[in-house]
């Protein structure tokens, strides 16, 4: 989760949401992504994505089974839905996504047994580290311009 925090704030240094993720298979590195969807303009450039496009490119593979996927904040729906697909056995993430009004993530998607059967839901372990990732999520928000489009919803 350290490097998690490290990528996000690299990601929030060139204006985009601050959210870093990791894919490790066992204790092995396999990718990480950093949160490009204003450097890229590219609503598809979340941290997991990068990250899972990454880990298929250098598997040579569209499976990920026995991965974990770290990431600095909870996935968003379209990240969580590709998390599936991709067949991560594990999700570590940081703080929550969102705020009280607009909290929309993916856990639900993640840990939906009826959806996808062929895609085993991952083991979803939340909260780690979060006080540092929220301080991230904090400090983005308070330089953010009020009405800022596409926030909040980090990722």
């Amino acid at each position: 989760m350290r490097r998690c925090i490290e990528l996000a704030r690299l990601a929030s240094a060139t204006g985009d949401s601050p959210v870093g993720s990791v894919v490790v298979d066992d204790s092995e590195f396999v990718s990480e992504g950093v949160e490009a969807v204003r450097a890229r303009n590219d609503a598809t450039a979340h941290a997991e994505i990068e990250a899972l496009r990454a880990a298929f490119a250098r598997r040579r593979s569209r499976s990920l089974a026995g991965c974990t996927l770290y990431t600095s904040v909870e996935p968003c729906v379209m990240c969580a839905y590709a998390i599936r697909l991709a067949r991560i056995s594990v999700v570590v993430s940081g703080a929550r996504s969102g705020d009280s009004i607009n909290a929309i993530n993916g856990c639900a998607i993640l840990t939906d047994t009826t959806l996808l059967p062929n895609h085993p839901p991952p083991t979803v372990i939340r909260d780690v580290l979060a006080a540092e990732c929220e301080a991230l999520l904090k400090d983005r928000r308070s330089a953010d311009q009020p009405g800022r489009d596409g926030w909040p919803g980090a990722s």
